[in-house]
């Protein structure tokens, strides 16, 4: 048989049929898969077509062969991620706040191709960009690919960095001068995500949100310096990732309380049992944020120590009870 123009591509397109077009549900006869390369400009004999599936079997794709008294069909049982790993992957596009409704929508069509057609078809329709809260930088994805090359070496950024006002104005930190940090790591928290630099003009270190973050550039000058930084502990200190004043706290929360302690603080922090409570030391910013926390606990939680960190907090409860005094 004259080899068709498309010849040298049937590998390809025979991949691809499996990939976009076969899962456990649905399946694909030698006859039906001649008839899709036929529609493509690619003609086959059937015997070929043999040797062909075995070639991508041992290129590593996991075609299975199902027999049904005399007919044979054929589907790629397994991939690079299962459905509900998609599923996961999707839901994660469509609640986080940093990406923007038009980034999401099409980041969930890309996941979706990862399936075959028929269930990445579903996911598109389950899942759903809701009316929650969303950035409205499309740039994020730029800002987030020069933080990652400036860590990777070892330098620093510039950026423009703004908040809003009550008229929702974009208001710019620094007079609208761009920021320098030595950035050290990006961070996901509380649904945003965050870069943890040196600030210099605050001799500390900063987390500044990426979603409000513009015209990111990596600059040549060296970063900071600092071996002995440990992010995963700097975050651990803090509530929403706002910054405070360090203090070793000593809490205490009622026994009801404790599945909180533990989703807080973590499994490794030591409980003092008091009877009906317990309490736990940790290192904390303590910050209005902080405070906001332990708030909502009511007569359930307190601060036992320091005295000073007891002070502020009954403090921030007095001035908050104020706004709700007698006119």
């Amino acid at each position: 048989m004259p080899k068709s123009q498309n010849q040298k591509q049937k590998l390809l397109l025979l991949e691809k049929l499996f990939r976009e077009e076969t899962d456990d549900d649905h399946k694909l006869s030698l006859a039906e898969i001649e008839q899709r390369l036929a529609g493509q400009g690619v003609a086959c004999e059937r015997k070929s077509l043999y040797s062909d599936i075995e070639a991508l079997r041992q290129a590593g794709l996991d075609i299975v062969a199902e027999k049904h008294a005399r007919n044979t069909s054929y589907f790629l049982a397994s991939r690079e991620f299962q459905q509900p790993e998609l599923n996961l992957l999707a839901g994660a596009v469509a609640s986080s706040k940093f990406i923007s409704n038009k980034k999401s929508v099409e980041l969930i069509g890309k996941i979706a191709r990862l399936a075959c057609k028929h269930e990445g078809s579903k996911l598109v329709r389950q899942i759903i960009v809701s009316d929650r809260v969303k950035s409205t930088n499309e740039a994020v994805y730029y800002s987030i690919n020069s933080v990652n090359e400036a860590i990777r070496a070892g330098r620093q950024i510039s950026f423009l960095y703004y908040n809003y006002d009550e008229k929702k104005r974009k208001v710019y930190h620094n007079d609208k001068k761009p920021l320098i940090v030595s950035p050290r790591a990006l961070v996901w928290k509380d649904e945003n995500y965050y870069v943890v630099g040196y600030y210099e003009k605050y001799g500390g270190y900063v987390n500044f949100r990426v979603d409000k973050m513009i015209r990111v550039e990596v600059l040549e000058q060296e970063a900071e310096k600092d071996p002995d930084f440990d992010v995963d502990g700097h975050c651990r200190r803090l509530f929403g990732m706002f910054g405070g004043h360090k203090e070793k706290v000593r809490l205490r929360f009622d026994n009801s309380l404790a599945g909180v302690a533990v989703d807080r603080f973590g499994l490794k922090t030591v409980f003092y049992n008091r009877g009906g409570s317990f309490e736990l030391e940790a290192e904390l910013e303590v910050s209005p944020v902080f405070f906001g926390w332990l708030f909502q606990f009511g007569e359930l939680a307190e601060v036992v120590a320091p005295a000073s960190v007891r002070e502020e907090f009954r403090q921030y409860a007095c001035d908050t009870l104020k706004q709700y005094g007698k006119k």
